[in-house]
């Protein structure tokens, strides 16, 4: 085991350098990684992480931990790196950074925050090892290792947490390949992350004591229950470090700003999402309303509502919204519940019209327009749901190509629609099965735009095709 946590240490967490304040004449990271490998690196890692561990795609948890990410970013040291930022669906209590601005957080960690600001130093800590590139200035790679045996690699760790097994069969198949790692590991790394984590809280507006709190907060309770949590191992705490980081903090001001109500409603989402027993969840949500133990009561009511609507108890759903939309502002959230409610109570006509209001009222919605384009396939209606998937950015959102590849087919657009699921394919770390849909959207008749774009998607997945072949040769 000690194996194992020492190669999750090493690999998965951006390990950082001393702080030592010195002018960038030309990083050293570039002599091992450039800049574009390493978002080679990231791109290739995600798509193979969606084969080995369950994401949450939620549209709605994925636009809020990006937005809070995109908000610390900016005030980051490098504001122009690019990021992305998900959520595992996982109860361990971890987070991990990976070149490229690639952000993974556990839906574990994110329930045991308590408040926003405690969430926003975890991911401001993780993209502090983004932008000081903290494993490509710690890691020598051998030149025979390729970008997508190393995310390969790093897919095995990250899988590992939930699965050893798996992670020594990442670390095997490296070794049987004579390929070497070396990374110099210290406490200063932490320590860095730390240090530039703090100052981009209070740079955001966060109050920065409550990095140095959650942290301790971990510690504690991993002493109370000997069950250390998986970010102790991976970001090792010292009663030192913790004393050194709440030093820091405390030389910033206070900050008094609320919590945004999005963190304790997509909060409550996340628990609802990742219950395996919702009849015994809206049981104990229920006695948290009535007691009154809840930190946000429109949280712990649309959590209720989402619990209900999923057990179809509709006029459960109907009690919490109606409060909801009584007390609280209008949000796409609850539009979007108001149209699910109708759906379910097979009224379709006031649900196709409460689907068009929401999208009026939140242009470019991905949460309401994937919601509505399915139901509108359901209704085998593609030529309305293509026109409502057309009108939104997919942002890279595997359903979206899914549902966009079945409009297609509805409406006999056969090149589009294989074009479409090449994409999904692709997306979900199925690049043999994204090339030969591009090879079947071929054999149709299209227009000379079509057949550019197919011609250059073939190409591309070629490519990356072969070097993932050449990679399980080595």
């Amino acid at each position: 085991m000690k194996w194992y946590i020492n190669c999750i240490c090493i690999l998965l967490i951006s390990l950082p350098v001393a702080a030592i304040e010195l002018p960038d004449i030309g990083s050293s990271a570039n002599l091992v990684m450039s800049l574009a490998d390493e978002q080679k690196l990231g791109t290739s890692f995600f798509r193979q992480l969606r084969l080995q561990v369950e994401l949450i795609d939620d549209t709605q948890i994925n636009d809020y931990i990006n937005n809070l990410g995109y908000r610390l970013a900016s005030y980051s040291t490098k504001p122009e790196q690019r990021f992305k930022f998900f959520v595992i669906k996982d109860p361990a209590i971890n987070a991990f950074a990976v070149p490229g601005g690639f952000i993974g957080v556990n839906s574990g960690l994110i329930l045991k925050t308590r408040n926003e600001a405690e969430l926003a130093s975890v991911l401001a800590h993780e993209i502090a090892h983004v932008t000081q590139r903290h494993i490509a200035r710690s890691v020598e790679a051998s030149k025979r290792m390729s970008l997508p045996m190393m995310a390969g690699l790093l897919v095995g760790l990250v899988a590992g947490l939930a699965n050893p097994a798996i992670a020594h069969a990442a670390v095997m198949s490296v070794m049987a390949g004579n390929i070497q790692l070396q990374i110099n590991f210290t406490r200063s790394h932490e320590k860095e992350a730390d240090r530039i984590g703090i100052e981009t809280l209070a740079n955001a507006g966060f109050e920065t004591r409550y990095m140095p709190k959650f942290f301790q907060r971990l510690q504690v309770a991993s002493r109370l229950y000997d069950n250390v949590p998986e970010f102790l191992r991976t970001h090792p705490v010292t009663t030192n470090r913790i004393a050194e980081s709440r030093d820091r903090a405390e030389q910033y001001p206070r900050k008094w700003e609320q919590d945004t109500p999005f963190y304790h409603l997509m909060k409550a989402k996340v628990l609802v999402l990742t219950s395996d027993n919702h009849k015994k969840l809206l049981k104990r949500l229920k006695t948290m309303l009535k007691t009154q133990q809840f930190h946000d009561e429109r949280a712990i009511r649309y959590a209720i509502a989402e619990t209900a609507l999923s057990r179809g108890l509709l006029s459960e759903v109907k009690i919490q919204l109606n409060w909801l939309l009584k007390y609280d502002k209008d949000r796409a959230v609850y539009s979007l519940l108001q149209a699910q409610l109708e759906w379910l109570k097979k009224k379709r006509v006031k649900a196709t019209s409460l689907y068009d209001e929401a999208l009026k009222t939140f242009p470019g919605n991905i949460m309401i327009g994937l919601d509505y384009a399915e139901k509108l396939l359901l209704e085998k209606n593609g030529d309305k749901a293509k026109q409502v998937l057309l009108s939104l950015s997919p942002d890279k959102n595997p359903y979206y190509y899914r549902l966009l590849s079945r409009a297609y087919q509805f409406n006999n657009e056969k090149a589009q629609a294989h074009l479409a699921l090449s994409d999904w394919f692709y997306l979900m770390g199925k690049t043999r099965l994204a090339l030969e849909q591009v090879n079947f959207a071929g054999k149709y008749k299209a227009d000379y735009y079509l057949k550019a774009r197919i011609k250059v998607r073939h190409q591309i997945l070629e490519e990356e095709w072969q070097e993932e072949q050449k990679m399980k040769q080595q």
